[in-house]
């Protein structure tokens, strides 16, 4: 089995889907995260795709997906005491190497710069220093190893999804959970988690990937960031369900793709 899901399908690869069944191939890399945070000086985030709330998540998209935020807000304390509970069950796009990975991959290269100037002016400010190492640090695993698949919309109908988001090189869909959080006095939209938990590895593909992967695994703590060493098929069936359909190593000519 490959593990938790949720970690897996946040790692990238070339999505290709059919019409009756998605058809996707992932290539092998790390888990999504973001360092992103509310200021220039700001700690890092936390992860985006299992509990992330994007921007696309607002107010609107929230009411429509049969949340009742007037009744919330009119009732703060209530909301406060139950609003973890209230969760609906839909259907969630991820965007394989499309406008949301390059958005992140641009706020990175901000943030290095907006470093590199303020280190300039302030060389011997050791808090920037480390901060611009971080920065550059997460430059680095985005180009290299972190996620390409991001969560970009949510609905209830499929097939209206499916025909909304019809590029099967860009797009595959999972079930999933959305959520409500009280951030800074304010109703916000949160991803919670996607309910697919593991994939089925069958023999071959089970001994090829022990072997290509060579006994390193992906970790937020890992030096130095892995390239990808594998491109995973996964056939996903009506009810979204996937299974390991076959397996290929990654040409070193071909790790950033």
């Amino acid at each position: 089995m490959l593990s938790s899901i949720e970690k897996q399908l946040t790692r990238l690869g070339d999505v290709q889907r059919q019409h009756e069944d998605q058809l996707s191939e992932l290539v092998d890399r790390a888990q999504s995260g973001s360092p992103a945070g509310g200021t220039d000086d700001g700690p890092p985030a936390r992860r985006i795709a299992r509990h992330g709330s994007p921007a696309w998540l607002d107010e609107a998209k929230l009411s429509g997906l049969g949340f009742d935020l007037t009744a919330l807000k009119n009732d703060k304390e209530h909301y406060r005491r139950k609003g973890r509970l209230l969760t609906r069950e839909v259907v969630l796009v991820l965007e394989y190497n499309g406008d949301a990975y390059r958005q992140a991959l641009s706020s990175a290269q901000d943030k290095v710069s907006q470093f590199r100037e303020k280190l300039a002016k302030s060389p011997d400010d050791e808090d920037r220093a480390k901060k611009l190492e971080h920065y550059e640090k997460w430059l680095t695993r985005l180009k290299v190893s972190q996620t390409r698949l991001y969560v970009v919309d949510a609905g209830f109908d499929k097939q209206a999804l499916a025909e909304k988001y019809a590029d099967g090189n860009k797009y595959l869909f999972m079930r999933g959970d959305i959520g409500l959080r009280w951030n800074d006095g304010a109703v916000t939209g949160q991803i919670r988690r996607v309910h697919v938990r593991q994939v089925h590895v069958p023999l071959p593909y089970s001994k090829q990937l022990a072997e290509l992967a060579q006994g390193r695994r992906f970790n937020a703590h890992n030096k130095d960031p892995i390239p990808p060493r594998y491109r995973v098929r996964l056939n996903f069936g009506k009810r979204l369900e996937p299974w390991v359909a076959a397996v290929a190593p990654v040409a070193d000519g071909n790790q950033g793709q």
